[in-house]
Formats: C-alpha cells, structure tokens, sequence
C-alpha cells in the first residue's frame, strides 16, 4: 500500500489582504512562502434603531451577514505554485453574533475563520465556546481589554491560534508599538503559545521575505527557533486544525493516487 504525502504547505502567510492586486500575487512565492491565504474582513454591523417593517421588506433584506470570498482567477489557480486559502476575519463585541455565522452560508466557503474581538465578553465567549481558527487584534489600537493567563490556556486547549500582523508596523509607528505590546502580552499570558506571524498586507511591498519575518520575531520577543515555529510548524498546525473542523475530526488525509503498472501487476 503506497500512502500520499501531506501537501506541501511549507511557509505561510495566512493573511494577505482581498484588495491585493492578484497579478503580483503569484510573486509571494519568490520570498520563500509555499502557502497563502486571501483575507476577507466582515467590520461589526453598526446597531440600528428597530422598527416594525412588513415581511415583504423583510424578505427582501434578509441577506448573508457573511460576504462571498473573492474569486480566484483561473490561470492563477492552474499556474500559480502557491497553496491559495481563503480566510475571513469576523469583528464583534457580542456573543450574539454566533448566530450570524451559522446561518451564515458563504461562511463554509471559506478555508479559515479568524476573530477580533473588542470586548472581554467577546474575547471570553471565542476562548471558550466559539469554533475558530484565530484570535487577531487591530494593530491600530492597544487591546481593548485585559488578557487572562486562564482564558488564554482555554483557547490553547481547544486548538485556537493568536495572531501577531507585521505589515501595519511598516506603515505605522503607533501600530509598531502596539504590535510589540500585544506580543509581550502573548507572552507573559500564554508564555507566546500558539502564535502565527502573518502580514496582512494590502500590496506586495509590504510582505517581506521568509528569513526577514524570522528576524523580525526577535523584536516580537521570539527567540529564532520560536520564530520558524509561528510561520511554519504553527501554520500547519492552524490549517490541519481548520480543516478538521470542516470536515469532522480526522488523523489521516487520504488522497487518490495512480499505481504504475509495474506496482499492479504485483499486486495481482
């Protein structure tokens, strides 16, 4: 019995932003990366007053709270030698919001589903509730609330990944040292477990190469070996994860593959 090796998802930048002009994107791959994934981001709905409407107006403005993922050129995808996910990124400060995603049907369309949460009650309720891939914070602001070692381990326990985006600290010294902050944060709550490094980047001059994001993690508090583990081994982790709550818990990825006609006659 001949068994098929795992895809070869290598290096990973899990989070390339959907206005990135696609026909650079195929260049991702010449800073080492092996695997992307197109980031779509859903902003928390402003509340609206409530009023009566009849049920024809209802039915008309019943709509996916979750928008479709981009479609992927086709050339891109037959030519391309990227890995190329999608991923949404859901903001929220309610629990209420879990019902959004599962009446949600664009949501199964995507590969990975990351959350920001704003609130403590957010935070609490993904940690310990919510089926997620990822926790991510806006590097634009300091967290929004304080972070328990409890809830931290919690998250840890049940397979979530927390995000660290080093594009905006390109773009942004506040950004900068928020980033910083947030990483510390990781570490002195979770000991920096389950960290992925991405780069949310909107343009290819803002994604940097393998070996650049490595060094980087030094300034994120990462010593070098923790630094491949959170773009490599973490990443592959996070989409094994991703895929298991798709399609139900598994071990073993089983994919077709053709006997050369030597191997047959053996067989026979």
């Amino acid at each position: 019995m001949e068994v098929a090796e795992r895809p070869n998802w290598g290096f990973c930048d899990l989070c390339i932003d959907r206005g990135f002009d696609f026909k650079t994107l195929s260049s991702i791959k010449k800073l080492n990366y092996n695997t992307i994934a197109i980031n779509t981001y859903v902003p928390e709905a402003e509340d609206e007053p409530k009023k009566k409407k009849k049920k024809a107006e209802q039915t008309k403005e019943k709509k996916d709270y979750i928008p479709a993922p981009p479609e992927i050129p086709a050339d891109l995808q037959r030519n391309s030698k990227l890995n190329i996910l999608q991923r949404v990124t859901i903001e929220f400060s309610e629990s209420a919001i879990a019902h959004k995603i599962h009446q949600s049907e664009n949501i199964k369309k995507y590969d990975i589903i990351a959350v920001l949460p704003r609130t403590s009650q957010a935070f609490q309720y993904i940690c310990t509730t919510l089926d997620v891939d990822i926790i991510t914070f806006d590097p634009q602001s300091r967290l929004p609330f304080r972070m328990s070692r409890k809830l931290y381990g919690q998250a840890v326990e049940r397979g979530i990944f927390f995000e660290l985006m080093y594009s905006p600290a390109i773009r942004d010294s506040t950004s900068r040292k928020n980033i910083i902050t947030t990483a510390h944060t990781y570490h002195a709550v979770g000991r920096s477990k389950n960290i992925i490094v991405s780069s949310g980047a909107a343009n290819f001059l803002q994604v940097r190469d393998v070996h650049d994001v490595i060094n980087l993690g030094f300034i994120l508090g990462l010593k070098s070996n923790e630094s491949v583990q959170v773009i490599r081994n973490n990443t592959w982790k996070l989409i094994l994860k991703a895929q298991s709550r798709r399609c139900g818990k598994y071990y073993v990825e089983v994919t077709q593959m053709e006997l050369d006609e030597n191997k047959t006659s053996d067989l026979q």
